[in-house]
């Protein structure tokens, strides 16, 4: 008598482990996510600390001069959206092409922005703080510490930093996935929607006379207060994500 057996399939798995392999697949290059971006940020930190001291060097001993801010630090989140886009792109429908659901994509998707948004957050907020310890490098530069907010404790930048980074996260996840489904048209109708969105909700509280009452409650809701309502805006894009690649194929990725 002969018997057959079925190979076990990647759905027949637990879903921590299928889970697992669509994110080991995702860090598979670690260079997009994580080795690259931070040569570039070190890069940018010994620019700006090359230019500034400088600048600093050849103002005479009786002179004065203010703290430098600069703004570098954001190119870190605008990557992390950049890398959101690349690897939903390129890696959903090699993941469907190896036996993964949509589903186990997206939840492994979910724990990579996770993982990389508490790293990234953890290097700002530390950075921020050793800044103002050794008074902006010894040369008086703010690079991490662009304004209070950033003067915050470290749990404030930290959470905060964990906050901005999903919600770069989560837009580049559905503007991954408008394009896997509906390719450059879809794009051009998500970005005018964001665009329309953004401009009529600055119109209505315009038009209700209200920033000084807006202004006044994120003024009261402190830093993590005010960045938890990004959560709302994350929420949506992956919802989005979510309804519009659960009806997208490979052969469009």
């Amino acid at each position: 008598m002969t018997t057959t057996t079925t190979p076990l399939t990647m759905t027949a798995r637990p879903l921590v482990a299928r889970i697992g392999t669509v994110v080991r697949l995702l860090f598979a290059n670690p260079w997009t996510a994580i080795y690259t971006p931070l040569l570039i940020l070190t890069v940018i930190v010994l620019m700006n600390l090359a230019v500034w001291g400088i600048v600093r060097a050849s103002i005479p001993p009786e002179g004065e001069m203010a703290t430098s801010v600069n703004g570098g630090v954001f190119f870190l989140f605008v990557y992390m959206l950049v890398v959101a886009v690349q690897t939903v792109n390129q890696a959903f429908p090699l993941a469907l092409g190896y036996g993964s659901t949509r589903r186990d994509f997206l939840l492994g998707f979910g724990v990579f922005a996770v993982v990389l948004s508490i790293g990234y957050a953890a290097l700002l907020a530390t950075g921020a703080v050793l800044e103002r310890a050794t008074g902006g490098w010894g040369l008086g530069l703010s690079f991490f510490s662009i304004d209070e907010l950033w003067r915050a404790d470290w749990v404030q930048g930290f959470g905060f930093s964990i906050l901005a980074f999903l919600l770069f996260f989560g837009i580049g996840a559905a503007t991954a996935a408008v394009y896997v489904r509906w390719k450059a048209m879809g794009m051009y109708v998500f970005w005018a929607g964001l665009v329309l969105i953004g401009i009529g909700g600055a119109a209505l509280v315009t038009w209700l006379q209200a920033w000084q009452q807006v202004g006044a409650f994120l003024a009261a809701a402190g830093v993590l207060g005010s960045a938890a309502w990004s959560l709302i805006i994350t929420a949506f894009c992956a919802l989005a994500a979510w309804v519009i690649l659960r009806r997208a194929t490979p052969s469009q990725g």
